[in-house]
């Protein structure tokens, strides 16, 4: 029996305003993938990802998380439709009344899905180029109050459990520290044990190491790349053509707010074959 995609994206459009952003995405995230989103400045990689997350909310299209919906909108084609038919003409009238049907459909479902949005955002880890650390809050509370509050687990459990992660990413020593105390990359491992710490199914990255400090770089790339060594399910919107190429499983090029190409790292870096994916490569060579 072959398991559901954990992620199944379906047609995915964002509109902010007259901008375009997503325009029909297409895309699968299977358990155990380790998945690279590679591409130029606003090409939609990291909307996609807050949309997977339901911190954006999509314009058309769907989202399936283990099957179930978190977004779904069909009404965006059939209004996209509507606009191409004579108004008076009965086919017209026809799909104007399916489109109310539709909605009253489609607007039940997305509220029982924002009563259901924190159980399943407590099964998506998400790691935020900035941190989104709490500054009033210790690393061991920072780390902590996800599990205690949400997963209801007892506070001398979560903290053992806390330890553990930061032992795991050499930074035990921290635990009681304030988060201006540390550097970018420190931050960033916290960051990671915040979301790890909630026993997520899927880890999204979000450029997690756009800050360019080369150190940091390398701190938190290790600690990706033991993640992903362990079977951790990632998807990783990144710059870092070096883990796209040695650590995914498979990469994901995007570009005017469409997944262009995907495959293995060795198919997209060694031999690819939308034009658009060629020329953002010779612009890296």
């Amino acid at each position: 029996m072959i398991d559901k995609p954990i992620i199944q994206v379906n047609q995915l459009y964002k509109h902010f305003g007259k901008n375009d952003v997503l325009n029909g995405v297409n895309f699968t995230v299977n358990k155990g993938d380790v998945i690279s989103i590679i591409g130029p400045s606003g090409c939609g990689k990291s909307t996609l990802l807050r949309c997977i997350n339901r911190l954006e909310k999509p314009s058309g299209g769907e989202i399936l998380f283990n099957g179930e919906p978190l977004f779904k909108n069909s009404r965006f084609f059939m209004k996209k439709q509507l606009a191409k038919l004579d108004k008076g003409s009965e086919e017209y009238k026809s799909l104007k009344k399916e489109i109310a049907l539709k909605k009253k459909e489609e607007v039940k479902l997305e509220n029982k899905i924002l009563k259901e949005l924190n159980k399943h955002r407590k099964r998506i880890g998400m790691v935020f180029q900035n941190f989104n650390l709490f500054p009033h809050r210790t690393v061991i509370e920072n780390i902590t109050m996800g599990p205690i509050s949400l997963n209801k687990i007892p506070k001398e459990q979560a903290e053992e459990q806390a330890m553990q992660l930061l032992e795991k990413v050499g930074l035990k020593e921290k635990a009681y520290c304030y988060p201006n105390t540390l550097s970018g990359g420190q931050k960033q491992r916290i960051a990671i044990v915040r979301a790890l710490a909630m026993n997520p199914e899927i880890m999204l990255f979000d450029e997690h190491t756009s800050a360019r400090d080369p150190e940091m770089v390398g701190e938190v790339l290790n600690v990706i790349a033991d993640l992903a060594k362990s079977g951790i399910t990632m998807l990783v919107v990144t710059h870092e053509m070096g883990f796209a190429k040695n650590v995914s499983n498979k990469t994901v090029f995007m570009a005017d707010g469409l997944i262009c190409e995907e495959g293995s790292p060795s198919e997209i870096f060694n031999n690819p074959k939308h034009e658009r994916l060629k020329e953002f490569l010779s612009k890296l060579m």
